[in-house]
């Protein structure tokens, strides 16, 4: 018992040194500790119309919980809790962990399957990630006109979470302090016949996500989530 524990400290003790020597460390906050709460707002006509909208609204605690090396990169756990409200009835209500994958400089931070037993990526997620199936949501540095993504997988009714995501701007809250709280506005865009998705991401070096909506341009369908609060990890 005492050397399987030794083994697993000697591990998470690597994992965190490897990801102080990547380009995320900086911008993209994932130590353990690390806390965001989000409000979430959807508004939805379910078929009946833009005058009979369902609004649903709640809010998440969001906490980075640990770092494990895998082959693909590192692994990062974190623990999503719903504290307030009540999601739409056809959701499928959040699971209790979720994880993060940090490859290279890129970070994906949806859809990652994994198993948090054995804090492991799934094989069938290795198989399409590594067929491109999957984009990843930020890589760093940030800059604004920089793209990637994997754009020939975007089509409707692709199996995979796969975007062609842009660096559009920057944005500053105070205009006489451009260095201070400076957001990048990310987006991406897929489109299919008679219809399309739009995805609009701000981000905040040293916060992560401050703001985010995902508009079906078609039936009404949109999912907006907003930073409420960002408490760094205590023991940083």
């Amino acid at each position: 018992m005492r050397r399987s524990r030794l083994c697993a400290a000697l591990v998470f003790a690597a994992s965190i040194h490897a990801l102080a020597q990547n380009p995320v460390e900086g911008w993209f906050p994932l130590h353990p500790g690390d806390r965001w709460t989000y409000e979430h707002e959807t508004r939805d006509e379910n078929g009946e119309g833009p005058a009979h909208l369902e609004i649903h609204r709640w809010t998440t605690e969001e906490t980075i919980i640990g770092s494990w090396t895998v082959s693909q990169g590192t692994l990062i756990g974190k623990k999503v809790r719903v504290n307030e409200g009540a999601l739409p009835p056809s959701y499928i209500a959040y699971p209790d962990e979720v994880a993060y994958l940090v490859r290279g400089n890129c970070v994906y931070t949806r859809e990652v399957d994994w198993n948090p037993q054995r804090h492991q990526l799934t094989a069938d997620f290795v198989k399409l990630l590594d067929r491109g199936a999957y984009s990843a949501d930020f890589c760093f540095p940030l800059v604004t006109g920089e793209t990637w993504g994997a754009p020939h997988w975007a089509e409707w009714r692709s199996p995979a979470e796969a975007k062609d995501w842009q660096v559009v701007n920057t944005e500053s809250h105070d205009p006489a302090a451009p260095d201070k709280r400076q957001m990048f506005h990310i987006t991406s865009i897929s489109s299919y016949l008679g219809s399309g998705m739009s995805d609009d991401v701000w981000f905040e070096k040293g916060v992560g996500i401050v703001r985010e909506d995902e508009i079906h341009h078609g039936t009404i369908g949109e999912f907006h989530t907003r930073l409420l609060r960002f408490q760094p990890a205590s023991n940083r």
